[in-house]
Parts: structure tokens; sequence; C-alpha cells
């Protein structure tokens, strides 16, 4: 049901989750025993941990949308999406107690304590979903809804008659549609659109109107918009009845203007934040760790020809940035002077130019190749900010303007050390699909799909399936 006080309801049903999260830790310190009436002021570690439980559940319940009363949500979504934000909350609590020496913690309490939350948050959701789609069922607190569609809204009006606990009823429908008419005349009252629309409004009860058709013009709209307004009537637009090149738009806010926005990148800004933090401090993480790794191989490609160690190469980054990307050099000095004389063996489809067995390549750099040792030093990019650890691979600038139009928008998004691409078969897969896999990356983006990418690419590395 539309509502002005539904973002409000939101926010405060995620101030309820943090209070429960926290009624679950303190319960499991009691019930633990780590914490009574008598010694609660005496240790500080659950204190912190509490304070830092605020901001992190809160952070964690509004990127995964939990406050969000969505009616048309499954229940294996809701216990998927809660699995996730409390496992990530857990790992944060987790680094917390080594980080400080929190003994009085344990990494099985914080187990215990996750479950506990779990149950907690999906029973408190669940419950008062079932309660609240109880009440809709029973014709408590519907609207009647009147809605103009034309055959690109059939399968909105067939959602509201299909989830009754939606809370709403269809009135009727205005359409001079023949597919509309053939599939809802016998359910519904259908109109004419040249019927009187503000007459039909004004004698009958309706609450809210939806305009469903794609094909329209501004001054019709604004004429119903009137009509409703004068009356204190409802108008909505379906987000579909804007749909321009398939893409719907949103609602956002710039100076407390609003706007309708049209993006086929991801969006979730806290995501996105979360996962340049996860890139800065992996990056920090894994360079410090591979250090001995990295001077091993420095050492190892010196001895092979006295070259340099490092391969630097210009790349194109986000939106046509140009960086120099690092790797271990893995082929002969005038390996670039060679190309040239070696195009008419590349392997690859469109702009791209690979071999599988390149001449080029040094014997040290065949092994750097063959477990994606050589990415290593794009580590010291991801730091600076040029890469993100999971992301397309960043083109150099001569294929990138052989490029269709289209194809541009894989630099959309951070180039990353590891993709899809990266992880299915590399050399093998033809461009065409290489750059569909790019764009399925970005369409489908999230948290998740990155973990599972880097979790393949340790296979990869480990295996020697790199080409």
């Amino acid at each position: 049901m539309i509502k002005e006080r539904e973002p409000a309801l939101e926010r405060i049903s995620v101030i309820a989750q943090v209070f429960w999260t926290l009624v679950s830790f303190y319960f499991l310190l009691w019930y633990t025993g780590i914490v009574t009436r008598d010694n609660f002021l005496e240790n500080r570690d659950h204190l912190v941990l509490a304070i830092v439980i605020i901001p992190v559940w809160f952070t964690l319940l509004e990127m995964y949308e939990m406050g969000a009363m969505r009616r048309m949500q499954k229940y294996r979504t809701i216990v998927k999406k809660y699995v996730l934000l409390i496992s990530i909350g857990s790992f944060v609590l987790f680094v917390m107690i080594h980080l400080f020496d929190f003994n009085s913690i344990t990494g099985t309490f914080l187990m215990k304590f996750a479950i506990l939350d779990f149950l907690v948050l999906g029973i408190q959701k669940i419950t008062g979903r079932l309660i609240i789609q109880s009440f809709r069922r029973k014709g408590y607190n519907t609207r009647m809804l009147l809605i103009i569609a034309d055959k690109s809204g059939i399968s909105f009006i067939n959602q509201v008659i299909e989830t009754n606990d939606w809370g709403y009823k269809i009135w009727g429908i205005i359409s001079d549609s023949p597919e509309v008419h053939n599939k809802f005349g016998n359910q519904y009252p259908i109109y004419p659109e040249s019927a009187d629309f503000a007459q039909l409004i004004d004698e009958k009860v309706i609450d809210d109107v939806f305009f469903c058709k794609q094909d329209f013009s501004t001054t019709t709209v604004r004429k119903l918009v009137d009509e409703c307004r004068e009356v204190g009537v409802g108008f909505h637009l379906h987000n579909k009845v804007l749909a321009f090149g398939g893409i719907n738009p949103k609602l956002s806010f710039l100076n407390r203007q609003f706007f309708l926005s049209f993006r086929n990148t991801p969006e979730n800004y806290v995501a996105l934040k979360i996962k340049e933090a996860i890139d800065f401090f992996m990056a920090i993480v894994i360079l410090i760790l591979i250090s001995p790794v990295m001077l091993a191989i420095a050492i190892l490609i010196k001895l092979e020809d006295g070259g340099p160690v490092l391969f630097k190469q210009v790349r194109v980054g986000k939106h046509g940035r140009l960086f120099k990307c690092l790797k271990f050099r893995t082929m002969v000095t005038d390996a670039e002077d060679l190309k040239e004389k070696l195009m008419a063996l590349n392997e690859q489809e469109g702009p791209v130019f690979k071999i599988k067995n390149d001449p080029r390549v040094t014997r040290v750099g065949r092994f750097l190749r063959k477990t994606s040792l050589d990415e290593l030093p794009q580590f010291i990019n991801v730091l600076i900010g040029d890469m993100s650890i999971v992301g397309p691979r960043p083109p150099v600038p001569s294929e990138v303007k052989q490029y269709k139009r289209s194809l541009n928008r894989r630099l959309s998004v951070n180039p990353g050390i590891t993709c899809i691409w990266q992880v299915s078969g590399r050399n093998n897969i033809p461009f065409d699909k290489w750059m569909e896999m790019d764009m399925e990356y970005i369409d489908n983006w999230s948290l998740t799909l990155d973990f599972i990418i880097i979790l393949k690419t340790f296979k990869v590395v480990f295996s020697g399936n790199g080409q």
C-alpha cells in the first residue's frame, strides 16, 4: 500500500531489529555466565562490542533493505539476506575480538550469537509479515484501485490479483487494449479511455489510480493528475511507463531535489563503499603476506635475462581513465616490438591480442602465467584505487578504440584483477562471450558475487589452470 509514512516505518523496523540484536547479545552473555549483575561493569569487552553492533547492524540492515515492507518478497529471500548480513556482522565482531584481545568473548560465543540473532530476527520478521498479511486477506486496511492500462500493464494487474495480502482491490480498469479486455473483461468493469475520468473517481470509491501505459502524452497525464489532486485521490505512474531502453527509472535526490535516474550500473552506495573498503584492506593484507613470494619472483625474473622485473602498461580504467597497470614481466624485453610480426597468429576474435603459446613468453613467465602469479603486483593498483580485486579486466587503449559503443559500458566500473572471464577459461572463450560475461557481472553485481569469484580464483591459481 502506498503510504507516505512507509520510510519512517522502515527506519523504525531497522532500529527495532538492532534492539533485538542487542537483546540477543546480552541474553547470551547472561545465559553463558560471562555477564552477571555483579560483574556487569567489571569487564568492558562486551560494552565495546555492543557499541560496535549498533552501527554495523544498522548499516547492514539498511543495505539489505530489511526494514522494507516488501509484499512480494519470498521467505527464502528473507532467510538468505539475514544469513548474509549476520555473517558479515559476526565477522566484523570476530576481527574486533582478535585485534583488541577480548579474552572474555570467544569464537564459539560469536557463532552461538549469530545463530540466536538469526532466529530472533527471522522469527520477528516473518511473524510480523504473517500477521499483516492475515489482516489484509480479511479485508482490513484495503484500498480501492482504478487502473489505466494497455497490454504492458497486464503483468501488474496480475500481481495485484494474485497477492491479496498487498491490501489492494481493483475496482475497475480503463483501457482500449483488446488484450486487457479479453483477459480481465469477465472479472472487472472495463471502461474506454474516452470515459469521463473525473466522473468515475467522483462517483465511485477510489483511493488510488495507477497509470500503466507505455504510450502517453504529458498533457493527458497532467490532466489526470489534476483531476485526482482536486478530490485527494492518489495518482501513481508505474515505473515501466518511463522505462527507456529496458532501464527502469529510480528515484534519487540531489540537494533536496528529486530526479528519476536511469542507470544500468551498480548503484547500491553502501555496498559499493564496503567493496572499496574490502579492496583497500585486502590489498594491504595480501601485499604483506605475499611479499616473500613477490621477492622470490622478482629475483627469478632478474636472473633469467637481467631485464626489468615489472611490466608497466597503460590501461583504460573506470570511465576511460588511463593508468599504468603493473604485472610481473613474463615476456622478453622487446615483446611490444614483436607484436606486429605475430598479429597473424592471434587466436582471439575482436580487438584483443592473445596467443596460447606466445613465443615472446619467457620460461619464468610461462610459470607465472599458468599460476596467474604475474598479476600479483596489481594489488598495488588496487591499493592506489585504480583497480578493484574483482571487476572486468582492464583493456589497453588500442582495444577500446575498436569497441562497439555499447561495449564501453564495461568501463563503467573499476577494472579488476579477477573476473568471471578470468575464472571461466580465459583464452578459450570467444571475445563476444567474454564481453557478455563482463556485462552480466555489471548487471548482477553484489558483494556475494565478488566473494564467489574470489573463491573460484583461488581454485584457478592452485590448480594451475591459468592461460
